[in-house]
């Protein structure tokens, strides 16, 4: 058929008669399939991690509260140490002291005993 120009018409190409596969089915089928499975993978390694976490987190308090134990162990050995060492002090302050005192009566018997030795050969 020809138009006034002598043209002839374009029709329209006929529609498959038979449902059939094509390269879109294919791909569309393909898209859908790996989505499914990558979101099993994500759920799953999602679910490891998770596991992964939790089992870090129990470590981690564990070690935490191990660490605090020692720390608690050393603050009261120092705490000990401590008291010893104020108890050693206030001894040896008593002991200064009495040390002071000897040394005193001391320097006085011998002041006594000087001018006692300096009256006996004055006379």
């Amino acid at each position: 058929m020809a138009d006034e120009t002598g043209d002839e018409e374009m029709q329209m190409p006929e529609r498959a008669k038979r449902m059939g596969a094509n390269i879109n089915t294919l791909v569309g089928i393909l898209s859908i399939a790996s989505s499914v499975g990558m979101g099993v993978w994500v759920t799953a390694n999602k679910s490891r991690d998770i596991e992964d976490l939790q089992g870090w987190r129990k470590d981690f308090i564990v070690q935490t509260e191990a660490n605090s134990a020692r720390v608690d162990q050393r603050l009261q050995a120092i705490e000990t140490r401590q008291s010893t060492a104020e108890g050693d002090i206030k001894t040896l302050g008593f002991r200064m002291s009495a040390s002071e005192q000897s040394v005193g009566s001391v320097l006085a018997s011998i002041k006594d005993l000087t001018s006692s030795v300096n009256e006996l050969n004055g006379m």
